[in-house]
C-alpha cells in the first residue's frame, strides 16, 4: 500500500523497473496515470541486499503480500505478524505460526502417505526453498538444485543447517570428537554428536554392459550399481569381477558418487564376465551382492544392445 492508498501486488513491488513512472529524474511515482503521487524514498527499496540482514518472506494468507523480516528473526524461526492481514506466521518456513520445529509442523500438515514415503526414503527439505532433496550418493554436504536455489544453497543432510562452501570439511571435522577424514561421509556433524554405527545393507547385483570407449573402435566394460542407499552413506564399492567356470577374480574398487564404473582398458576382450559388489561406509562393509548376469566382452554386444533397444517395426500385410 502506497502513501496515496493505491495498492500494488507483491510481484510488481519486486519489479519496480516494470512500473516506475518518474516525476523527475530522481523520483518514483505511483504508476496510476490519474495519481502520480511521489513514492517516499524509504518505500522505494523493495528487494533487500545480502548486506541488509533482511529477507522477503511470503505471508501464507492467500493473495497477501511479501513481508520484509530481519534475518535474525528468520534464523531464530520467530513468529511475526503480517502488517496487512495481521496473521501470525513463522518467518523461517512462511507457514502459520506453530510450536516446535518447522519440520515437525510440516509433517503434521502433510498427507500421511507422503510422510511415510519421506521417512522410508530419508528425504530432507532444503532449509531455504523447502524443496524435497534426495541424496542418491556421495557425502552429507548437500547442494540444492532447485529452480529457486540454483545450486547456490548448501546444507547438511544430517542436521539441516545452512552451510557455506568452506564448510565442506569443517562442519564435520572441526569440532571435538570429530572423526577426521571420514567426516563428510560419517554420521557426526557440528550439531549431531550421536554416531550411527550402521553397516551398509546388502546391495543388489550390479549390471554389466559393453559400451563404446573414448578411442575410436574401442569398447569398455561398464558396471552399473543397483539402486542402493545406506546410512551413513556408501563411500565406495569393492568389485569382484570374475570369469565364470574359472578361479580368475579381479579385485577392483570405485567411488559410489557416480551411477557406474568403467573398467580400465587393459581388461582382456572376448571373455565372459560377471561381477558382485560390496558397499563400504565409514563403519565397514556390507555382505556381498549376488552375482550379476554374465556378459560377453565382445564388440558384437554393442550391436545386440542396439537391436534390443530399437523399436520393432510393424509388419505390412498385403492381400494374396
Amino acid at each position: 500500500m502506497l502513501a496515496c492508498e493505491h495498492a500494488l501486488c507483491a510481484e510488481c513491488l519486486l519489479r519496480p523497473s516494470d512500473w516506475r513512472y518518474h516525476v523527475d529524474s530522481q523520483e518514483i511515482a505511483c504508476p496510476l496515470p490519474s495519481c502520480r503521487t511521489p513514492v517516499a524514498t524509504n518505500a522505494q527499496r523493495f528487494v533487500p541486499e545480502p548486506s541488509d540482514d533482511e529477507r522477503l518472506v511470503n505471508c501464507p494468507s492467500p493473495g497477501c503480500i511479501k513481508v520484509l523480516v530481519p534475518l535474525a528473526l528468520v534464523q531464530g524461526k520467530t513468529a511475526v505478524s503480517c502488517p496487512q492481514c495481521r496473521q501470525q506466521f513463522c518467518s523461517a518456513c512462511a507457514q502459520p505460526a506453530h510450536a516446535g520445529s518447522c519440520d515437525d509442523a510440516e509433517l503434521q500438515r502433510m498427507d500421511p502417505a507422503l510422510r511415510q514415503l519421506m521417512a522410508q526414503q530419508n528425504w530432507k527439505r532444503c532449509p531455504v526453498c523447502r524443496h524435497l532433496c534426495e541424496r542418491e550418493s556421495g557425502c552429507n554436504f548437500m547442494t540444492c538444485p532447485s529452480e529457486q536455489c540454483k545450486g547456490q544453497t548448501y546444507f547438511c543432510y544430517l542436521c539441516g543447517e545452512i552451510l557455506a562452501a568452506s564448510d565442506h570439511a569443517a562442519h564435520y571435522e572441526g569440532f571435538e570428537g570429530a572423526i577426521g577424514l571420514r567426516g563428510p561421509f560419517g554420521s557426526l556433524c557440528m550439531n549431531r554428536r550421536e554416531p550411527d554405527p550402521s553397516l551398509p545393507t546388502k546391495p543388489p547385483p550390479p549390471r554389466l554392459s559393453v559400451v563404446r570407449g573414448d578411442e575410436e573402435g574401442s569398447i569398455v566394460l561398464r558396471i552399473t550399481w543397483g539402486e542402493h542407499r545406506s546410512e551413513p552413506p556408501t563411500i565406495y564399492y569393492r568389485i569382484f569381477l570374475s570369469v565364470p567356470g574359472s578361479d580368475e577374480v579381479r579385485h577392483l574398487s570405485a567411488a559410489a558418487r557416480g551411477p557406474h564404473y568403467d573398467v580400465p582398458r587393459h581388461l582382456p576382450k572376448y571373455i565372459r564376465y560377471q561381477a558382485a559388489v560390496v558397499a563400504v561406509n565409514v563403519n565397514g562393509s556390507s555382505p556381498p551382492s549376488d552375482q550379476s548376469e554374465v556378459v560377453h566382452f565382445h564388440p558384437r554386444e554393442l550391436e545386440m544392445q542396439k537391436e534390443v533397444a530399437a523399436p520393432q517395426k510393424a509388419k505390412r500385410w498385403t492381400r494374396p
